[in-house]
């Protein structure tokens, strides 16, 4: 099948990216001035990323790529993060990890929140945390937007 060939990356398990196809987009999301209704209103889709399956690097879910904490279980182990406003991110981003935190999803991988699938008749899962330290977290290194360097 073309979701097992050599074509794309096996770093995300296949029926990972195939529930993030399937999955309604969180659409609480910033999306600019981007179209992402109709084919384009899965987690495949976001702002970044708005053809979707079109557009792919290997099974990697573009929802889950382009938002830091993403909120379903992920296969991802968190080993550090860096942002350029530690201190006011840090914590944040160390308990939302799946490292320390259980995260949910529906049995239906079209639902994207718990009420949205018990709605649809599905049941809502909690996935657990896989019990390792919180994530290291980092302030970024100084530099100017879209440049290579403060120079």
């Amino acid at each position: 099948s073309k979701l097992q060939s050599d074509q794309f990356g096996y770093h995300e398990p296949v029926d990972y990216y195939r529930n993030c196809s399937r999955r309604e987009r969180n659409k609480g999301l910033y999306i600019a001035n981007k179209n992402l209704n109709g084919e384009r209103s899965r987690a495949t889709s976001t702002r970044q990323n708005e053809n979707g399956q079109n557009n792919r690097y290997g099974l990697e879910c573009p929802e889950e790529r382009d938002y830091y904490p993403y909120w379903h279980p992920t296969p991802w182990h968190d080993i550090a993060v860096i942002t350029n406003e530690p201190q006011r991110r840090c914590e944040y981003y160390q308990q939302e990890s799946q490292n320390v935190k259980a995260k949910g999803e529906c049995s239906d991988p079209q639902f994207n929140n718990a009420k949205a699938c018990r709605d649809g008749k599905a049941t809502w899962v909690e996935r657990g945390a896989f019990n390792e330290p919180k994530p290291e977290c980092l302030g970024g290194v100084k530099t100017r937007d879209t440049h290579n360097g403060n120079v």
